[in-house]
């Protein structure tokens, strides 16, 4: 790594520590958005209830402590709410009991409460709006831009959500096609394979009792890396080596094939159903201020800074390491790297293998950015991926690009004209420019030299 870019490495890690550890020393905000909901519901005389503050209840694990106000009466009040679970846990926001200032709610009461008050749909959130508390959140940029700016910027982090999954999918595609200039169709559903990795790692995670929120996302992130980059080393042995020199169609047919085999063996593993997962990391960083503030999540953050280190990990990988000057090797001339004393082989297999984690990476942020995942997920995302792929020209740096401007284009249009015909006009943008650059924006061109065709970029 170059000197100049270690401090900016360094910052960004410090920088998402710090938000991790501070992240710790708040009370759950899902069990503060209930508890504050309970605190209105027991307040006196259903008088109006003003929030003065809410943090975990010391010495009891799960419990929040609201401290409340309420209107014409002098007396500071509180309401104490134990949870059966933690952030990560199902029983997250199940209630077990609840103390407030007249003394531990009985059961009976506690069962209407929960029944006929917290089990309603949009109650607690209703509850809260009217109290006027919003959960904490840190404030980065004290700077208030006008509306339509500020809207605009928040499209872009948006936008740099999507592209944090786009992009390394994208980069996937690209490793194999930059290398033996074939289309591996089964990326998107290897992808999902490290999507039900991060869940299984997570779940993993919690029966294990792993102390930190940090520790359990590593955890997530190895077990998704790790089946996944099996699963493409027996996809490499089975079907990319044998077939590796024969027509392209032949490979194109096998990998759609593979597709549908780990599509199919996920939902007869793992059932028909979407898996979803407890909101981690809700904090919200207020990046600006004005009419329209600029906001991201804490988990948004992360995953966006990881997505970006790891794709520029990658390309320092490709650029400055021997396993690198070997795949640009191959790359190049695949016979002249054998005369060379390069096994393109084992290149291949390395270069599948190393996509394959990369495909991981970018599923378990689509499981942990949108709370789940699902078998039949695979297809489009890695469809889009592709063409995010083939319109950046099919290298790596092109795949960066056309990851960037697919999601772009995607969040633009939903932002201002709905996600109704999104995909259409994404399609359409798409056509046009394959029409206007058959080879990508900075894609590849065949030359000729020495009488046999080599490709330049």
């Amino acid at each position: 790594m170059s000197r100049t870019l270690r401090p900016i490495v360094l910052a960004t890690l410090a920088a998402l520590l710090a938000l991790l550890l501070s992240g710790c020393s708040q009370a759950d905000r899902q069990q503060s958005l209930v508890c504050v909901a309970i605190a209105t519901a027991i307040g006196p005389d259903n008088r109006p209830v003003t929030i003065r503050s809410v943090e975990p209840l010391g010495g009891i694990e799960n419990a929040v402590r609201v401290i409340f106000t309420a209107a014409g009466d002098p007396r500071t009040l509180f309401a104490d709410c134990a949870f059966a679970g933690g952030a990560l846990s199902v029983g997250r926001t199940e209630i077990l009991a609840v103390r407030g200032y007249e003394g531990p709610m009985p059961g009976w009461r506690l069962a209407l409460l929960d029944r006929w008050f917290l089990d309603q749909p949009g109650a607690v959130m209703t509850a809260v709006g009217e109290t006027g508390w919003q959960p904490p959140s840190f404030a980065l940029l004290p700077v208030a831009l006008p509306a339509a700016v500020g809207y605009a910027l928040q499209q872009t982090v948006n936008a740099l959500n999507l592209a944090a999954f786009y992009v390394p999918l994208a980069l996937a595609y690209a490793l194999i096609y930059g290398l033996i200039g074939r289309i591996n169709m089964a990326f998107g559903e290897m992808a999902m394979i490290g999507s039900f990795g991060a869940v299984f790692g997570l779940v993993t995670a919690i029966g294990s009792h792993v102390p930190s929120l940090a520790g359990i996302l590593a955890m997530a992130l190895a077990v998704a890396v790790s089946l996944t980059a099996l699963a493409g080393w027996l996809a490499t042995r089975t079907i990319v080596l044998p077939l590796i020199e024969r027509p392209p169609r032949s490979f194109i047919v096998a990998t759609v094939g593979l597709g549908l085999v780990i599509s199919e063996g996920l939902r007869i593993a793992q059932g028909s159903r979407e898996i979803w997962l407890q909101p981690m990391l809700e904090s919200q960083i207020v990046l600006t201020g004005g009419p329209f503030p600029v906001v991201i999540t804490a988990m948004r953050t992360l995953v966006v800074v990881t997505s970006a280190l790891a794709v520029l990990g990658l390309m320092l990988c490709i650029r400055r390491s021997s396993f690198g000057r070997a795949w640009r090797a191959v790359a190049d001339d695949r016979m002249m790297a054998r005369l060379c004393g390069i096994d393109p082989g084992a290149v291949t297999a390395l270069t599948f293998i190393l996509a394959a984690s990369i495909a991981a990476l970018a599923g378990t942020i689509v499981a942990l950015s949108y709370g789940g995942t699902s078998y039949s997920g695979g297809f489009l995302l890695g469809l889009k991926a592709l063409i995010a792929c083939l319109i950046g020209g099919g290298t790596l740096g092109g795949a960066v690009i056309g990851g960037l401007l697919l999601a772009a284009l995607e969040t633009g249009w939903s932002a201002y004209f709905g996600s109704g015909e999104r995909d259409i006009f994404v399609l359409i943008v798409m056509t046009i420019l394959f029409l206007l650059r058959p080879d990508g924006l900075i894609g590849r061109r065949a030359a000729l030299e020495e009488g046999r065709l080599i490709r330049l970029s």
